[in-house]
C-alpha cells in the first residue's frame, strides 16, 4: 500500500510544478495525515514567511460537526519579512491505496497578510470528503504572489 503512495507522490509533485509555470516561490511537501491533531511545523517558505501549523478538523464522533459544515483545515502561516504578502495554498489528501480522498485549496480573499503578522487561513473540503478521515498523508502547496 505504502509503495502505491510512493509512486503517486513524486507524480502529483511534478503535476504541481508544471501546473505553477515551474515557480520557484512555490513550497510544496509531503506530510503524514493526522485528523483533529495540530501538526507544528515551523518550516520557512520563502524569506520572511514561515508556514507555522496544520489541523485538520474532521467531524466524527468524537468531533462533532461545526455549525459550518464538513471537515476543514486551518494552515497558520506567519509574515516575520519586511513587506506584505498574499497567498495560495492547495493540499490533496490520500488513504494508504494512494486514493485522493480529499481537496482543498485557498488562500489570501482581500488583504494581504501584512508584516509581522500571522494569519490563520481556513480552507473547506467541499464535495467529496467523505473518506477524508481514512487519510495517511497529505500534500500540501503554498505559492506566495
Amino acid at each position: 500500500m505504502r509503495q502505491i503512495v510512493r509512486r503517486i507522490l513524486p507524480a502529483l509533485v511534478i503535476l504541481a510544478v508544471v501546473a505553477t509555470g515551474a515557480n520557484a516561490a512555490l513550497f510544496s511537501k509531503t506530510y503524514e495525515f493526522k485528523a483533529n491533531t495540530a501538526l507544528k511545523v515551523g518550516t520557512d517558505i520563502q524569506e520572511g514567511l514561515r508556514l507555522d501549523a496544520i489541523e485538520f478538523v474532521v467531524p466524527g464522533t468524537e468531533t462533532p460537526s461545526s455549525t459550518f459544515g464538513g471537515p476543514k483545515v486551518k494552515v497558520t502561516i506567519s509574515n516575520v519579512g519586511k513587506t506584505s504578502v498574499t497567498v495560495a495554498i492547495a493540499i490533496a489528501v490520500l488513504n494508504a491505496d494512494g486514493h485522493l480522498v480529499g481537496v482543498a485549496s485557498g488562500g489570501t480573499k482581500l488583504f494581504p497578510l501584512r508584516a509581522e503578522r500571522q494569519m490563520d487561513y481556513t480552507l473547506d473540503f467541499g464535495g467529496v470528503n467523505g473518506e477524508l478521515a481514512t487519510g495517511t498523508v497529505f500534500h500540501l502547496s503554498i505559492e506566495p504572489k
